[in-house]
């Protein structure tokens, strides 16, 4: 058994697919992570107290109910009920692959310190990576400032909550049953602000993407050998190159950034602030993802002319205007939301799902 320990700043795409690869694989929490958080936790234990100031979202509600103080004793019950709401989806089911995925980057996410969640819970979001417990979560219902729909819908499994479900060993069911299937615990009390920094970040986006750019990654070979057709390549893939080795760099530092609100910064003194500004949208991931769409267009176009056979070409078209139609860009159309208090909403979420089915798309053009 091979174990991979995860820090909250260095989990790359490499390791990713390392880990997917390697059927025996343990993702754990490194010592000095688990450390950060309890040092973190201590301050939200603080602002627990009777007499501590008033913290958005540690000790108050949230949207319309920020200015309503929770008592401590009530903590446990509001954090239960508070992915319900929120937990809100339609249509199919996003691939199991993804939502696992995202625990992943998630558990990576919290894993830095700064949401001041305890150690505890990060080790139970990896014990169900590890147990291949997939959350069953929506795909439609995010606009990709913030995922609070799809992530509510991952918080719901970890802490076994009523009408979660998941995927185990190729199953639906209820999370419970697949938790206790897997040999974990069916329930997990969640803690203050610990629902909250599960929710607060567009981490759905970001495994879409993850996956989309390193099943593209696998393709590329095979794109280049028939491009090349043993010539050179196209002028036009060197400029193609460049988009993926920029969309691999945003790709690797979105894998460790803090997103959150609010987020937890020590300060000179001693103790820890509360800051807000989130950090919750995935603005330069949605443009890399319509950036690669239309690389996708110019390398499948590429592949189209290979494609010889009347039935063969007539099968490759249907499947090019498929490819093209994903090359529409989405995240420049911003709708503003919540009466314009979120006045910039980019769409990511949908240009990382359109990245993920162009990808598909070519593959299938490939076999041509």
């Amino acid at each position: 058994m091979s174990i991979y320990y995860i820090d909250g700043n260095s989990l790359t795409l490499e390791t990713i697919r390392t880990i997917m690869a390697d059927k025996e694989a343990r993702v754990a929490l490194s010592g000095e992570a688990a450390a950060r958080c309890r040092a973190t936790r201590s301050q939200i234990d603080r602002w627990m107290e009777k007499d501590a100031p008033v913290v958005y979202g540690v000790n108050t509600g949230l949207g319309n109910l920020k200015d309503v103080v929770v008592p401590p004793e009530k903590h446990i019950e509001w954090n239960k009920t508070l992915p319900y709401p929120h937990a809100a989806g339609m249509g199919d089911y996003l691939p199991p692959e993804v939502t696992l995925t995202s625990l992943l980057l998630r558990a990576n996410v919290l894993a830095r310190g700064y949401s001041g969640v305890r150690p505890e819970l990060i080790e139970r979001i990896l014990a169900i990576y590890n147990a291949k417990v997939a959350p069953a979560v929506h795909s439609e219902g995010s606009t990709g400032l913030s995922d609070l729909g799809p992530l509510a819908q991952n918080v719901m499994t970890v802490a076994g909550l009523d009408e979660a479900k998941a995927y185990y060993e190729g199953g639906l069911m209820p999370s419970r049953e697949a938790l206790r299937k897997a040999g974990l615990a069916e329930s997990f009390t969640l803690e203050c602000k610990e629902v909250l920094a599960q929710m607060n970040g567009s981490t759905m986006t970001q495994a879409i993407a993850v996956l989309a750019f390193l099943r593209f990654e696998e393709l590329l070979p095979r794109v280049e050998a028939c491009l090349a057709g043993g010539a050179e390549l196209p002028e036009f893939f060197a400029g193609c190159r460049g988009v993926v080795e920029f969309t691999k760099g945003i790709l690797n530092r979105e894998n460790n950034i803090s997103c959150d609100n609010p987020l937890l910064f020590e300060l000179p003194e001693g103790g820890y602030e509360a800051v807000m500004g989130c950090n919750c949208s995935n603005t330069q991931v949605g443009y890399a993802a319509d950036m690669m769409n239309t690389v996708i267009v110019e390398l499948a176009n590429g592949v189209f002319e290979k494609i010889s056979g009347k039935i063969a070409k007539n099968e490759g078209r249907h499947l090019l205007n498929k490819i093209k139609t994903c090359a529409m860009q989405v995240s420049a159309d911003s709708i503003p939301t919540k009466g314009g208090q979120e006045d910039h909403v980019e769409f990511s979420f949908t240009a990382a799902r359109k990245f993920y089915y162009a990808v598909e798309l070519a593959g299938k053009l490939l076999t041509l």
